[in-house]
């Protein structure tokens, strides 16, 4: 039993490491320019090794488009599930949702720019997720209405905005810039608040 869950861990830890260097080549080449050879390269391995784990490049390129938004939307569902008032709940949702971004900032753009290039149920599983999240912040923007959190005239064109506001960050996330993640996350959800009529810096 040990030694299957071993096997399971390193087949694992090969998959994640294949999808990082994929995503690495996938940005900075493009994925169409990017050959299996070069990722066999970047990876020191064999082409079998390589199948073992991924029918195809397209199929590393569908789970990359795919993650990041799966992602999104698990944590934005954790924040609006959790005890406590609407402008707690989205700060929270603010501040995960930034810090996935900022995780997943290669990939993120990698899926804008290959959006059609995914097989058809993918990009359909995609537009699902991505549905959902924004039902997620609108329904917690809805709830702060109703509490008398916040002040709101469109929720839904609201919850839109916010996320806009958040997914941008992927276009220009710099590792060596100036803020920190969680600066940004805390930046981003002090913004979020003033676009739903708190503002907690002036009480």
């Amino acid at each position: 039993m040990a030694v299957s869950v071993m096997k399971e861990d390193v087949a694992q830890y090969k998959k994640e490491l294949i999808l990082r260097a994929a995503g690495e080549l996938f940005f900075q080449h493009g994925y169409t320019a990017t050959t299996t050879d070069a990722l066999t390269e970047r990876l020191s391995v064999s082409k079998t090794m390589i199948y073992q784990h991924f029918r195809s490049k397209l199929e590393m390129l569908s789970i990359i488009c795919e993650r990041a938004v799966s992602e999104s939307v698990a944590v934005a569902a954790e924040a609006a599930m959790l005890p406590g008032p609407a402008d707690e709940r989205l700060t929270r949702l603010v501040h995960d949702f930034t810090l996935v971004v900022i995780e997943h900032h290669q990939w993120i753009a990698i899926s804008y720019r290959e959006l059609n290039t995914p097989p058809e149920d993918v990009r359909q599983r995609i537009i699902a997720k991505q549905e959902e999240f924004d039902r997620i912040a609108r329904t917690l923007i809805e709830d702060g209405v109703r509490d008398g959190v916040f002040r709101v005239a469109d929720p839904a064109a609201t919850a839109l905005a916010i996320a806009g506001m958040i997914i941008w960050v992927h276009t220009w996330y710099r590792a060596a810039g100036r803020l920190q993640p969680e600066e940004i996350a805390a930046t981003l959800a002090q913004s979020a608040l003033r676009m739903v009529g708190v503002d907690r810096e002036h009480g």
